[in-house]
């Protein structure tokens, strides 16, 4: 059976500053409403009101509208913006990777990219009044190699400096986008688009137990443990420059291979 136009197609919103999606026919009607109303009304019916970005335990900037959906008994999410309806046709969906750690039941069953801007696809009956609590933190410091084992790329991150083996390296990027993903663990930064998929991002200082940097200049698309993962860099070094610094090796393999 041909699914209904309403399955084809996607709303896209912003909730706590993260791109979300809705499946059109989860959804009763758009409304605009008052920043601080409970209660949404609509023809007539009165439904609460569920901020979206509380719910995903993201700081909550102004709610100006509501989607009133599908579910029973009715609920009304409040979002901070409304981007329009896309044809999913013309967009690229994907399940969210295997290292993409979330609570279970998961408030999102996978992402829509448009445009190369990843929108998380919401489920709404994961919601709840109280904030989800996040997935539990990675461990960490990770195992590591106690000299080169070959060719390495050595970059910086913090006030460490990295090596990975020339032969794991899928790709570095300049000036990656990276969409956050909330309820992650801490070092998970979000999705990476690129290449028509999307990789996990992570920030390894946060695992050795060290202050998370602000912003990248540079990730690396790294082929561990089956899985191509992002890791954020600052800098790119030269072999000269590495010379008297101690430097990082973890085993990449178990990293984030899941064991």
């Amino acid at each position: 059976m041909e699914s209904l136009p309403a399955e084809r197609k996607a709303l896209l919103f912003t909730a706590g500053r993260v791109g979300l999606a809705l499946r059109l026919s989860q959804v009763r009607e758009i409304v605009a409403v008052p920043e601080e109303a409970p209660e949404v009304t609509f023809r007539g019916t009165t439904v609460p009101g569920l901020p979206v970005a509380v719910a995903l335990g993201l700081p909550a900037g102004p709610s100006r509208f509501a989607l009133v959906t599908e579910a029973m008994p009715p609920v009304a999410l409040r979002v901070e913006a409304v981007h329009g309806i896309i044809d999913l046709a013309a967009a690229e969906v994907f399940q969210l990777p295997d290292r993409t750690l979330l609570p279970q039941p998961s408030p999102f069953q996978g992402a829509v990219v448009t445009c190369g801007t990843v929108f998380l696809e919401l489920v709404v009956p994961a919601l709840g009044w109280a904030p989800i609590e996040p997935a539990g933190e990675l461990p960490g410091p990770p195992s590591e190699l106690d000299f080169p084992t070959g060719r390495e790329l050595l970059f910086s991150r913090g006030a460490r400096t990295y090596a990975a083996p020339v032969q794991l390296l899928a790709q570095v990027l300049d000036g990656p986008a990276v969409f956050p993903v909330p309820l992650t663990p801490s070092a998970h930064r979000g999705l990476l688009y690129h290449g028509r998929a999307i990789h996990p991002v992570f920030d390894l200082p946060i695992l050795y137990g060290d202050p998370a940097p602000e912003g990248a200049a540079t990730a690396l698309l790294i082929e561990a443990g089956g899985n191509a993962i992002a890791v954020l860099a600052d800098r790119i070094l030269p072999g000269g420059e590495a010379v008297g610094r101690e430097v990082s090796r973890p085993s990449w393999d178990l990293l984030f291979s899941g064991s």
